[in-house]
């Protein structure tokens, strides 16, 4: 009786062996890493699949299965694909309402030191730093539904989130406290259900935030090229700048001397003002931020469209912030030129107006004494008088 008993126990591992080998074939993964897993990744990885394909039914998911027929289009998208990836500088995540990743691209272990398979099932709550677990929550939180009538819709999202890495800290640019801060923009998809068939009520759930994580750029300028559109600058904690390169004044006309012991605000358009703010504050509490496109008033009038990088240097002796670092990228030649939007523009305006006039008395000046010259060098012409 013991030894059957200890047969059927044999039989029947044997059979969950088998049936789980089979399914990890049927994950989107090489072999060489499915043959790795164990259980409990096998099934984290398949109820992540099934979660994919509620939300892609005709998308994403035909990448997650196997199909019998070999098309070369599927394989030619399939490396395109992942060129894209490795050009985006970034990489892909698909995060459920309850913070459970879905979906996450390979180039995550690129920025993070993390692998895929290490990512996917788990909860983003625990790869993210404990002060962004509310903004995170507020992001996959639902809204106020849209006016018109639709049975799904979606909502774009853009925000930071310091995110766990284990790269060396020199390979991962800036990490604050073993974290990395990454810009994450994509769209929060929300579906409709009923909750009353009887009075024809409905609801919006949310399916699942798609997002694009960039590494934002580090904080060595050395390690970063400055091109023609590019200038630098570094400032106190209050952007009041203390140092800018000379090709600032290329890009907006305004020369070094003339910005230094002014703050940032003072020379951003005032419409853009509350966004630079908000930058500002990310800055200050999590190390790193990427502007959005903002106006930089122009020397002479008008203004050019900026994006920043901005990133918090400490001080190597007592770890404590000392400056702001910020690589500016010009995006525009100066528009509206004609208008004067500040004080700045507009003594930068007169300025010239007044040295033409100056130069134009000096200029009639001189011509008068040159002509007062020459009448008393020769008071008469010659043979316009006769003696008597």
């Amino acid at each position: 009786m013991k030894e059957k008993s200890k047969n059927a126990a044999k039989s029947r591992r044997e059979k969950e062996n088998r049936e789980f080998r089979e399914l990890s074939k049927l994950l989107p993964l090489p072999a060489a890493i499915t043959s790795q897993l164990d259980k409990a990744s096998i099934i984290r990885l398949s109820c992540s699949h099934l979660h994919i394909r509620t939300l892609f039914p005709h998308g994403p998911s035909a990448g997650w299965s196997h199909t019998d027929k070999f098309s070369p289009l599927d394989s030619m998208v399939k490396e395109l694909g992942s060129h894209l990836l490795q050009t985006l500088d970034g990489f892909v995540f698909v995060v459920a309402s309850d913070g459970k990743i879905m979906y996450i691209s390979e180039t995550a272990s690129v920025h993070l030191g993390l692998s895929q398979v290490e990512l996917t099932g788990n909860s983003i709550f625990e790869y993210i730093h404990p002060s962004d677990h509310e903004e995170m929550t507020a992001v996959l939180s639902l809204t106020q539904p849209p006016l018109y009538f639709s049975p799904e819709y979606v909502s774009e999202r853009s925000f930071f989130l310091r995110m766990k890495c284990i790269l060396a800290k020199r390979n991962a640019g800036l990490t604050c406290g073993g974290y990395k801060v990454i810009h994450c923009s994509g769209y929060l998809k929300r579906c409709q259900y009923p909750v009353d068939t009887t009075v024809c009520k409905s609801s919006y759930q949310t399916m699942g935030l798609v997002a694009v994580g960039h590494s934002l750029p580090p904080s060595g300028l050395t390690e970063l090229k400055l091109y023609s559109n590019m200038f630098m600058f570094r400032a106190n904690l209050d952007l009041k700048l203390i140092f800018l390169d000379m090709r600032v004044a290329e890009l907006t006309g305004y020369e070094p001397q003339d910005l230094i012991e002014k703050t940032l605000y003072h020379h951003v358009h005032t419409c853009d003002v509350l966004q630079l703010r908000y930058a500002h504050h990310i800055l200050l509490v999590k190390g790193q931020v990427t502007t959005k496109y903002y106006r930089m008033l122009s020397k002479h009038g008008g203004w050019v469209w900026v994006q920043s990088y901005a990133t918090i240097v400490h001080n190597s002796r007592s770890s404590r912030p000392h400056c702001i670092v910020c690589v500016n990228y010009v995006l525009t030649n100066t528009e509206c030129k004609e208008l004067q939007l500040s004080e700045d523009q507009n003594r930068a305006t007169k300025c010239p107006l007044s040295l033409t006039a100056q130069d134009h008395c000096r200029h009639l000046r001189t011509q008068a004494v040159n002509l007062k010259t020459k009448i008393r060098s020769a008071p008469y012409p010659e043979g316009s008088w006769t003696l008597p």
